[in-house]
């Protein structure tokens, strides 16, 4: 049995990581909602390209958009995240007063600071793909 612990311990140590974009929550003064008239469907999977050498560079993931009466995925892509900036994925989520409806809150790159900063000051430009 201490055997098998050992073995798994192992493998699990040997695993490479994928640099990941930082994530938050959306400011709730900032955030959107946009009503959509049924729920996305479960994510795609996607395989995570290889080759990326730049340490900059993070993995943001794919994710479904609302585009007037369907969802379109939208698929991953490695980035370089500005400094100071995260990542806010897209949100799904029943209202939670008066008629009960759907919304979608669109992803979004803010300043880490975004909390405390009106909507203008808030935000971060996309991040560009990274060099190949």
């Amino acid at each position: 049995m201490k055997r098998r612990a050992a073995c798994c311990l192992v493998l699990v140590g040997c695993g490479a990581s994928t640099p990941v974009v930082p994530k938050g929550p959306h400011p709730p003064h900032i955030q959107e909602f946009l009503p959509v008239a049924y729920p996305p469907p479960p994510a795609q999977v996607e395989e995570i390209p290889n080759g990326v050498k730049n340490p900059s560079c993070a993995w943001e993931d794919g994710h479904y958009t609302w585009e007037g009466r369907r969802w379109e995925w939208q698929p991953g892509r490695w980035v370089v995240p500005a400094p100071g900036c995260y990542y806010a994925p897209p949100v799904v989520a029943w209202s939670k007063a008066g008629e009960e409806r759907l919304y979608f809150t669109p992803p979004r790159w803010y300043r880490t600071d975004a909390a405390e900063l009106p909507e203008n000051k808030a935000g971060c430009p996309e991040p560009p793909a990274c060099p190949p």
